[in-house]
């Protein structure tokens, strides 16, 4: 193949890929939009194409919004002003009281039209005229339609499937699933897939030409195809052109067979855009690999199955098939999709026999059909308002199906607005004009994520008495790749659009201080050890693994407090959070060459009499390629520089790695300035000043980085406290943000890191022995506070988690069991920026993020901008995640967690074999089959002068396209003014003003 149509068709499969969304492996779990890529189109067009790429739903289904009416989340008021909208943009001439009707509809349970139960009285004559020619199809017509459709919403194995009821997706899925998760595997199947350091399609090309699994279900196309083409682009290319499908409907073709598992091609594409990852590395995957051999598959399943089929297999014949075989490829699509009435099924295969002749004849049965179901649906419907639908003309009636054809194209959004605008005016009424209240210094301060799990425990703390609660996303502003002690590898802390500069390692603590060549030396070293430890420990600890079977089992709670106990990691450690100088770096490069040059001379070579000099010598040969060694040590020389990397470039590469550990001073000073004057601690700072991230605790829960830190990739936020607590504390650094950055932190307030645990609403504070004693009184009492503050949020939190008391609540965390530890932010639908008076009296019930800021130290606005572009985004990606697998959890979430297996260490799947499960499962949205989480569109609030908040808004281009598109509803608070102004149809327009006076 030329390179210019290789080049051309890698293109097509990128641009065709688009649409499918990031799916990031399930440890770090990533809340996101499944319709992410759409976020660039109107909202309700993009659920539209949401819909014919991936068939799911955009809204809720009628009885499900009818249920959360019954139960307050919706007002009348706000649905009946949806009806009115609705009926604006409608013709109608009949004066039938269509608002009552429309309301009627939602809130009766009046049965929809169905094809067994038909209308027994008798109708008009004219009304069943017009009734009969609404209802009859064209054969011709729709043939032509399904042929549209081809590359829009359906692939060629579709259109089989529609025209003879032969499902072929089901097995060119499962051979595609089977291949894909042998290839992605990260080390759960025991048995390797061979090749894979080749690549996925030249790993998979070699099993495929031997497979019987292949040779069985696919025929032997599909092992004379693979032996023919040797690239990827080339079997596509050929595929497509064998389908004979014109090459316009190329690009939508390759994205329906990609949005066919979702999943697979979701985290294949995440992957191959992360060079990095250690698994792309080695086993590179990308989509156009994964492109040609779902292709080359669905291509040989179909050939073994073409004998069968009332036409050829590919887009000419088709095409000829349904224009002069329209009649009989009608007939068998109204079989093979079940839209054959019930009463017509018997005489089906007589109308198959001479389709031309009998097709008018099915159409107009059908039609009756429909007419007399629709009949009896509008008699019930209209007697509900007091209306014979015997009395109405026969335009009347056909204009009133009219305008319910219309309502359910409709009715959607209109439940989902009304939702919507009860949440926001239940919202802005509970907030009142920011109040400067004079009280005494409080006992602490304290920074808890923005996560709406942390917006119950504030406001338990804060009833405390003199403290002060702060919202800030939940790295606290340290983007950081960390090297944890027990992990040995990078971890990225930080929201996933950004990537993080700076490197931390932790390490055990000692008293003198951390020993920075020791320490990064020992990571280094340990890294292999680090690695099998889990391995070694499963083979040593076999009956402790019996042991925690039965006790996870049958004593869920005392036994994992008795193993917290005894399995302890008493090690402290200590962070490097300062950058390593150029002297540091020199020493710990040569300590480490040094050490590894010592152990392979003494293990490959058997050289044990080895001094320094010997060491230095061999070292500096490495470097200089020139080796005019000793005869013993010119082969060693050579199996250092090619095997174990140690050449001047290599050594260089390792050299820039080292200068990105650590942070200088004026960085971290930059950070934790830029981290305080965003939520508007700069002055009157407490004596104590906790910094709390938050992670959760749950067993045997595939899910338990969902609920995790997102803002930390999907991680604890315990590091990044800790890293904001050694900068805030550092003297040196303090100087500096009061010299450069006007900020001034009493030398008697300390920042004292700690971790929410969400599940059990425990608080753990680290680092304590760095505190001086004159700090001890104080901090009993704020322990104590935070036990009652954490009784209280457990209390609140019980009776929506079905617990009988708090302490039921605790041992969900520790019951294996237990497929709901907590709601997670089951519920989430608003973001707050602002300061934490304006929220201080509402009772948000966990709902809420809560960013806060004080537009008063943010002149220019440069802070709002930094908070609108990151925290609130991330909490766009979380309510959406949260919508769409509430309202369509089998497509965009991940069903339930009862069918759930681990598979290849990357995510879940539903029993033996599905796609990667993408969203959330149902027992996170749902409660007994009905929505728990309330699906509603993000509502962004910031407080801040009009023209300064909307002048931000503006800037950041992902918000303003999201508040434009309709994906967002945004107001801002004025608090000068105490009016609240709301985006609505394109313009800003006054919504709501606080008449109440401030303090």
């Amino acid at each position: 193949m030329e390179k210019g149509r290789k080049l051309y068709i890698r293109s097509l499969v990128n641009i065709a890929a688009e649409p499918i969304a990031y799916f990031w492996p399930m440890r770090t779990f990533i809340t996101r939009n499944p319709l992410r890529e759409f976020e660039d189109k109107p909202f309700k067009e993009a659920l539209k194409d949401g819909e014919l790429l991936f068939g799911g739903r955009g809204y809720l289904k009628r009885e499900d919004y009818r249920y959360l009416y019954s139960k307050g989340y919706m007002k009348e008021q706000f649905l009946k002003e949806g009806i009115r909208r609705f009926l604006s943009s409608v013709e109608n001439a009949s004066g039938l009281p269509y608002e009552e009707l429309l309301f009627t509809l939602f809130i009766d349970e009046i049965r929809e039209p169905t094809l067994n139960t038909l209308y027994k009285g008798k109708i008009n004559k004219d009304t069943m005229s017009v009734l009969l020619e609404h209802f009859t199809e064209d054969p011709a017509q729709v043939c032509r339609d399904i042929l549209l459709s081809i590359g829009l919403k359906h692939t060629l194995q579709d259109i089989i499937n529609l025209l003879t009821g032969k499902d072929l997706s089901q097995t060119i899925d499962e051979l595609t699933i089977k291949t894909a998760f042998d290839f992605l595997d990260e080390g759960q199947s025991t048995i390797d897939m061979p090749g894979r350091s080749a690549g996925f399609y030249k790993a998979w090309r070699e099993l495929a030409r031997r497979n019987l699994r292949f040779f069985l279900w696919a025929g032997k196309s599909l092992k004379d195809m693979v032996e023919n083409f040797e690239e990827p682009e080339h079997a596509i290319e050929y595929v497509l052109m064998s389908f004979e499908l014109p090459e316009a409907l190329w690009e939508g073709y390759i994205s329906l067979e990609l949005a066919r598992l979702k999943g697979i091609a979701g985290f294949i594409k995440w992957r191959s855009h992360n060079k990095f990852y250690y698994w792309q590395k080695v086993h590179p995957v990308d989509m156009v690999d994964y492109t040609a051999i779902r292709l080359l598959i669905a291509k040989a399943v179909i050939d073994a199955n073409k004998k069968d089929l009332p036409f050829e297999p590919n887009y000419k014949a088709l095409e000829e098939f349904l224009s002069k075989e329209y009649a009989k490829a009608y007939l068998r699509y109204e079989l093979g999709t079940k839209r054959c009435p019930p009463q017509l099924l018997d005489l089906m295969k007589d109308y198959l026999k001479k389709p031309h002749e009998k097709v008018e004849e099915y159409t107009k049965s059908k039609a009756e059909i429909l007419a007399l179901s629709y009949y009896l649906f509008l008699a019930n419907w209209t007697k509900k308002v007091g209306i014979d639908i015997n009395s109405l003309s026969a335009n009347h009636v056909l204009e009133l199906i009219k305008v319910y054809e219309k309502f359910k194209e409709e009715e959607g959004y209109i439940y989902l607005r009304a939702l919507e605008d009860t949440h926001i005016d239940k919202l802005v009424k509970s907030i009142r004009l920011p109040q400067e209240e004079i009280q005494e210094k409080p006992l602490a301060q304290a920074l808890f994520c923005i996560d709406v799990r942390s917006e119950r425990f504030r406001r338990h703390l804060e009833s405390l008495g003199r403290y002060q609660t702060y919202g800030i996303a939940g790295f606290f502003g340290v983007p950081v790749a960390m090297v944890n002690l027990q992990k040995g590898h990078e971890e990225f802390l930080c929201p996933v659009i950004v990537t993080p500069r700076n490197v931390v390692f932790e390490v055990p603590y000692n008293k003198r201080g951390v020993e920075k060549e020791k320490a990064v030396s020992y990571i280094l070293h340990g890294v292999k050890d680090h690695i099998l430890a889990p391995f070694v420990a499963v083979e040593m600890l076999g009956f402790a693994f019996g042991f925690d079977f039965l006790g996870k089992t049958l004593l869920p709670e005392k036994y994992l407090r008795f193993k917290d106990l005894a399995f302890k990691d008493y090690t402290k450690t200590s962070l490097i959070v300062n950058k390593l100088s150029d002297e540091e770096i020199q020493q710990i490069i040569q300590s480490y060459y040094f050490t590894l040059i010592r152990a392979v001379l003494r293990e490959h070579f058997g050289i044990q009499a080895i001094n320094d000099k010997v060491i230095s010598q061999v070292y500096e040969a490495c470097l200089d390629g020139r080796n005019s060694l000793p005869e013993n040590l010119k082969k060693a020389v050579e199996v250092l520089r090619n095997e174990y990397k140690i050449e001047r470039g290599y050594v260089e590469i390792f050299k820039e790695r080292l200068k990105s550990v650590g942070f200088t001073k004026e960085e971290q000073a930059f950070l934790i300035s830029t981290a305080l004057k965003s939520i508007g601690l700069t002055r009157e700072f407490a004596p104590i000043v906790l910094v709390l991230g938050h992670e959760s605790r749950s067993e045997n829960n595939p899910y338990e980085s969902a609920l995790d830190c997102g803002a930390c990739g999907g991680a604890s936020g315990i590091y990044n406290a800790r890293i904001f607590c050694i900068m805030a504390n550092d003297h040196v650094v303090r100087q500096i943000m009061a010299q450069k950055y006007g900020l001034e932190i009493p030398p008697d307030t300390v920042f004292i890191p700690g971790v929410h645990n969400t599940t059990t609403d425990e608080v753990f504070l680290y680092d304590l022995e760095f505190l001086p004693a004159r700090y001890i009184p104080l901090m009993d009492k704020i322990n104590q506070d935070l036990q009652i503050a954490k009784d209280l949020t457990l209390q609140e939190r019980a009776k929506p988690l079905d617990a009988r008391d708090p302490k039921d609540v605790y041992r969900k965390a520790y019951d294996w069991s237990e497929v709901r530890p907590e709601w997670g932010l089951s519920g989430n639908y608003a973001f707050i920026i602002g300061r934490r008076s304006i929220t201080s009296f509402a009772k948000l019930d966990g709902r809420v993020f809560l960013h806060s800021y004080d537009y008063r130290v943010d002149k220019k606005g440069f802070l709002l901008e930094n908070i609108l572009a990151g925290p609130a985004v991330v909490g766009q990606w979380i309510n959406s995640e949260y919508y769409f697998s509430t309202v369509d959890n089998e497509v965009y979430g991940s069903g339930s967690k009862v069918y759930h297996n681990v598979v290849g260490r990357i995510g879940v799947m539903t029993g033996n074999y599905s796609d990667l499960r993408i969203g959330l499962p149902a027992q996170t949205v749902l409660k007994e089959g009905k929505p728990f989480h309330i699906p509603i569109r993000y509502t962004l609030i910031i407080e801040a002068p009009f023209e300064l908040a909307r002048t931000a808004i503006n800037k950041i281009r992902k918000i303003r396209d999201l508040m434009q598109n309709g994906w967002i509803n945004l107001l801002i608070f004025d608090p000068e003014t105490g009016v609240f102004y709301r985006y609505l149809e394109g313009i800003w327009v006054e919504y709501l003003k606080k008449e109440e006076v401030k303090a």
